[in-house]
């Protein structure tokens, strides 16, 4: 399983976080599916681990997904490829790589410190 949970600034939601998302295969514009609903467990500025009851087929180098979610006050569509995948009771847990500029990662930085700080009544 190949995973960066150890990465310096990572941010788990507690309860997770709702978000919807999709899959596409890789260099095939007309082969994406519908929106589907899952759960973000956790964030960092270059990935993201998310439930969902959906059982998506695992080929990193084909396979892009497309992750629809608001932190705070700000609305992100990220995408990325599938890093690993476990069953965890009737749910699967995925983690994904994303495919973020510097720029959406301060942005992702900047909104999640906003909420650590009212978690934490430090405003």
């Amino acid at each position: 399983m190949l995973s960066n949970r150890h990465e310096a600034f990572r941010y788990i939601f507690s309860p997770p976080l709702q978000c919807q998302f999709n899959i596409a295969i890789e260099n095939e514009p007309d082969k994406v599916s519908h929106f589907g609903h899952a759960e973000i467990h956790n964030i960092s500025p270059h990935g993201i681990m998310f439930s969902s009851k959906f059982n998506i087929p695992q080929n990193r180098d084909l396979v892009r997904v497309s992750i629809k979610f608001t932190l705070e006050e700000m609305d992100f569509f990220v995408s990325g490829h599938f890093r690993w995948k476990k069953t965890h009771a009737e749910e699967f847990m995925y983690g994904i790589l994303l495919d973020n500029d510097k720029e959406v990662e301060k942005k992702i930085i900047n909104q999640l410190k906003i909420i650590s700080k009212k978690k934490h009544n430090l405003q």
